[in-house]
This record gives C-alpha cells, structure tokens and sequence, in this order.
C-alpha cells in the first residue's frame, strides 16, 4: 500500500482555537458546526458518510494521531490521501459478497479536523451528486437556523 498523505485544506474554514464542535450524524449523512477562525461559524454537510469517528485525541494529545508525523496540524481540516483507515474499511468489507474493491474506493475520501478538545475523522464518498457542502455564518441566528433546517431535512 502506498504512504499516507497529509494534505492541509486551506480553502476550508478552518477551527479556531475554541472551536466548540458541534456533530450529528444519521446512518448516512454527517452535520458538522463549529466556530472557525475570525468568529465565523462553519457549517459543513456530508451527505453520504461511510465511517465516523470523534473524540479523542485533544490538542495536548495529538502528537500521538498515527498520522501526526505526516503532516497533521492542530486545529486544521486535513484530507489524507492513501488513507489507511479506509484500506482498512475495505478490507473489513471484502466478506461482502458482492464486494468490488475498486467500487468501494472511489469517490470515498477521508477528513481529519482537529479541535482543541477533540478530533473527528470521517470517511465520505463524494462524487457528481455527492459533495460536502460547506457555508459560513457571521451572525449567530442565521447559522443556528440553517443548521435547524439541515437536521430537519434529515430527519424528514
């Protein structure tokens, strides 16, 4: 297998140092809020999520991530490419019966985004239809109400 790739997402709205990280997730979708850099307030949507994961590691515990030594940056939003967590999603699927290996890993990509108190990686597949949505908020009433609206929508 190839060497992972850390690879800094600059254009994303990036978590302050109190980002206060917000999650919600269904079977297949993914809600991300949190409070980025210049008080703006981040709203991310996932629309087809395969994995999650959050929680530890915090900012005092990240030098032990495994892919710390890669590149991985405290209190950024990371994209890793030859991800070996989603190798290991597909070998875990490969009893599957119908399991196509090259099907399972396109379009499917893996995100780190590290907070002060907490870490959230996620594997999503993403494609022509599928693609996270990303909006930020300077106003506090207008970001709470689209993210009411996103968990609505889900639920319904």
């Amino acid at each position: 297998m190839s060497v992972a790739t850390v690879v800094l997402l600059d254009s994303w709205p990036q978590p302050s140092t109190s980002p206060e990280p917000i999650v919600f997730a269904t079977d297949t979708q993914l809600f991300l809020r949190y409070i980025a850099t210049g008080e703006e307030i981040a709203v991310i949507h996932f629309p087809l999520v395969k994995k999650i994961q959050f929680g530890s590691p915090n900012d005092e515990a990240l030098g032990g991530h495994p892919l710390m030594g890669l590149g991985l940056k405290h209190y950024r939003i990371h994209r890793i490419d030859n991800s070996p967590w989603l190798a290991e999603l597909e070998r875990m699927n490969a009893i599957h019966p119908r399991h196509d290996k090259q099907r399972f890993l396109t379009d499917a990509v893996h995100y780190v985004f590290t907070f002060q108190d907490s870490t959230l990686e996620c594997v999503v597949r993403e494609g022509e239809f599928w693609h996270p949505k990303i909006q930020t908020f300077t106003c506090e009433v207008e970001a709470r109400e689209v993210w009411r609206q996103l968990l609505n929508d889900a639920s319904a």
